[in-house]
């Protein structure tokens, strides 16, 4: 890496790769099947699919509503597209959170992207809804042609879109790929590394190699790799980049000249530019092209230093690879859009001729349809075959897992390692069979603002976690008032199996890891005490820890049901810790959580109760032995009420709403922090209400303002006691008070019509 025209790759591959990882992060997209909802699907319950009746707009309705998707052609990958900023800032910038930050951070925040006069006086912008927010048959332009010039904030204040075409997908998997295999390599040459230090009895020398991870060894392996070498470079380019702003026609030329400027930076380049204009759809677009030719006639001129990392033929490949791409950078205007253009050559730019021929002509952005009536806030597409090939391509554990084996099976030091490389192979193997549960669809979103915002999307990732057509009969146990905190979901078997099986592989791998380190003959003190813990675990716990995880996983995790609900509240008493006033005690209130699931057999939890008791009794009992000091097992006292039991150690500061324990039933188990609150959720568990299929979650802010507000009126009378100083009281008063904007927070995911469906809705007041 230290030679000039390895360097000198480096700006061409990031212009290429570059790209690609803007892509990523709008990993939000794709087709997606026409929704079965009505105009606004509540997030708690969900509508059923025979009460829907979906809206179907002409592609000029659509055109209304979604601004500049109107100029994409249909093979366009990804879209991601933001209304009404100028909205969504004036409804942020007047909540009571925003001025709660601005006055902790001194007036710094005032003022902020605004217009300022000479005098320093603040002046007040102009700026109008977008179409979005009109009638959706109509096509007004949305913005009055007597606006001020557009500023570099104005730009997002209508319309932003970011948009990317053609073969992003596969451009994406193709850097994915290169991250992987980086990962793949740095684990190997760690191994290696370490299995040197050994030898040598200096592990001090892997410092460098933790401190650079990315060496010219490294890079040269790359280059060499037949996964992510020359082959996959040939293959790299850059996706067509479209990122549009909405401009009035007063302000079009102002804001044109602002994105023409930026792209007029690259010139800083010098010769390696050229100057380029095209016209596309009867528009002049102009900007510059990175020669690939000219950046690979420099790197040429180094060619020994290139040698050095690749033989002769592979070097002619590189340059005729860097010497083919081309990428430029372009800007103009089309309608009411002023653009700015990244592609891999000019013939990636392009454009519907019209509108029956642009993405909104197409079914893909049928999911929109029913919100066409709303304040549109942001709009997400992405296509199935993009989003699929950016699964297939992201890395995980077995990648790192992989590279470890290879390193250590090509090393010579560590005695046989044959045992350690089949564990991390087994690693590898259980993440492959975890990942190939998940399915990808089309994914579409449409966000808007309705009593605060709403976000409703088709489609997307499925890791195969959750049941989507069990029932959860725990749904309703989230429905008081009271409740400032709740999640339900049943997850599938088969997921909650190969998920359990590749913990206890890299469980198991980590455990065989550290053994053999342990037998190493490394010195020092850090590396003397690592091998005696290591010894003791080895010898003293590894039996009894396996049977806990056992006693876990299989008998306690076996007994129960794959329905799980979380819930939290805020009426728990105070326990009675030695400090706390009296007072505080009597009239404070404390957070209850518990975790409710159905029993499937009540002696399984008794057995895995026994086996854990055993457990823990010889582990204590050991350590005993090791340090003299007496430490009994606490043994467990219970209750009874209404056929179900309570377990729980008796502590002195404990009450019946501040007590962790376990209580269970022929049907229903509850884990908490409260019996009161656990028996209360399972006796409304046993009567039953409504269910819901998917995964739910509510944030009651509400709930969580009237215990903030009640819980300082109980610290504001004993402050003293409590050595609370006024400022602080008023600063969670200040803060109690941003709380009152909001009201709460809910989503639900479920499946619609076969089309995996979420719906959010921040409700505010």
């Amino acid at each position: 890496m230290k030679n000039r025209a390895i360097w000198l790759m480096v700006p061409t591959m990031a212009l290429c790769l570059g790209a690609c990882k803007k892509k990523e992060a709008s990993k939000t997209p794709q087709t997606v099947q026409q929704p079965a909802v009505t105009v606004e699907t509540p997030v708690t319950p969900a509508p059923s699919a025979s009460s829907v009746k979906p809206l179907a707009l002409s592609p000029e309705e659509r055109a209304a509503k979604l601004g500049f998707v109107k100029h994409l052609p249909q093979d366009t990958e990804v879209v991601m597209a933001f209304h009404n900023g100028s909205k969504s800032a004036e409804i942020f910038q007047s909540s009571k959170l925003w001025k709660l930050m601005q006055s902790q951070m001194g007036g710094g925040m005032m003022g902020q992207g605004r217009d300022m006069a000479p005098s320093g006086e603040e002046v007040e912008e102009d700026v109008a809804l977008p179409e979005g927010e009109q009638d959706v048959v109509a096509e007004p332009s949305g913005i009055p042609d007597d606006a001020n010039p557009m500023g570099p904030a104005a730009l997002f204040g209508t319309e932003f879109t970011i948009a990317l075409g053609k073969s992003v997908g596969q451009q994406s998997a193709n850097l994915l790929t290169l991250y992987r295999r980086m990962g793949y390599f740095q684990m190997r040459s760690l191994a290696k590394t370490f299995v040197e230090a050994a030898k040598s009895n200096n592990i001090s020398s892997m410092a460098s190699e933790l401190g650079d991870p990315y060496d010219q060894e490294m890079f040269k392996e790359l280059l060499n790799d037949p996964e992510s070498g020359l082959a996959l470079f040939e293959k790299m380019n850059m996706p067509p980049l479209y990122l549009a702003f909405r401009a009035p026609a007063s302000g079009l030329d102002a804001a044109a000249q602002q994105i023409a400027a930026f792209v007029e930076n690259l010139a800083m380049l010098g010769e390696m530019v050229e100057p380029v204009e095209v016209e596309k759809v009867g528009k002049k677009f102009t900007g510059h092209k990175i020669s690939g030719a000219k950046i690979s006639a420099l790197m040429a001129d180094d060619r020994a230093g290139m040698e050095e990392v690749l033989d002769a033929a592979n070097v002619d490949r590189l340059l005729a690879a860097v010497a083919k791409k081309d990428p430029v950078i372009l800007s103009g205007t089309v309608g009411d859009y002023v653009i700015l253009f990244i592609g891999s050559s000019v013939d990636d730019l392009k454009f519907a001729p019209d509108i029956s021929q642009s993405l909104v002509a197409s079914e893909a952005l049928a999911f929109c349809d029913p919100y066409a009536s709303k304040q549109l806030a942001a709009m997400i597409y992405g296509q199935k075959d993009a989003l699929n090939l950016m699964r297939l391509s992201t890395g995980g554990l077995a990648d790192l897992a992989g590279g470890l084996r290879d390193g250590l099976a090509a090393s010579e030091g560590l005695g046989t390692t044959r045992d350690l490389e089949t564990l991390l192979r087994m690693v590898a193997e259980r993440e492959t069979a975890l990942r190939k549960l998940a399915g990808t669809e089309a994914l579409g979103v449409a966000a808007f603002f309705e009593n605060g915002l709403k976000i409703e999307s088709y489609g997307g990732t499925d890791n195969g976690m959750v049941d989507w057509k069990s029932p959860n009969k725990l749904a309703s146990l989230g429905d008081s008032q009271d409740v400032v905190m709740f999640a339900n979901m049943t997850t599938e078997a088969a997921y909650d199996e190969k998920a359990r099986a590749y913990i206890e592989a890299i469980m198991e791998t980590s455990y065989a890891a550290a053994m053999k380190v342990s037998e190493m003959p490394l010195e020092g003190e850090k590396m003397l005490q690592f091998k005696e813990m290591a010894k003791i675990f080895d010898t003293q716990f590894r039996p009894d820890a396996v049977a806990i995880w056992d006693s876990i996983s299989n008998d306690f995790g076996g007994a129960l049901g794959n329905e799980r609900a979380w819930v939290m509240d805020l009426k728990g008493s105070v326990p009675t810790i030695p400090g706390i006033p009296q007072a505080v005690v009597d009239s404070g209130k404390f957070p209850r959580i518990s975790v409710v699931a159905p029993v499937l057999d009540r002696s399984k939890l008794a057995d895995s109760w026994k086996n854990l008791n055993t457990s823990f009794t010889g582990v204590l009992a050991k350590i005993k032995e090791m340090s003299g000091m007496e430490i009994p097992m606490q043994k467990p006292i219970s209750s009874e009420k209404n056929g179900y039991t309570t377990w729980f150690f008796p502590v002195p500061v404990f009450n019946d709403d501040f007590m962790p324990s376990l209580t269970v039933g022929d049907q229903w188990f509850a884990a908490s922090t409260s019996k009161n609150q656990a028996l209360d959720l399972l006796s409304q568990a046993a009567a039953g209400g409504e269910t819901r299929t998917g995964l739910q979650f509510t944030m009651n802010f509400k709930a969580l303002e009237k215990f903030s507000q009640e819980m300082h009126q109980v610290l504001e009378k004993n402050s003293e006691a409590l050595g609370i100083s006024s400022k602080d009281l008023n600063s969670a008063a200040e803060l109690i008070t941003a709380l009152e904007d909001l009201d709460k927070l809910t989503v639900h995911s479920r499946r619609e019509g076969g089309v995996l469906r979420s719906s959010v809705h921040f409700k505010t007041r």
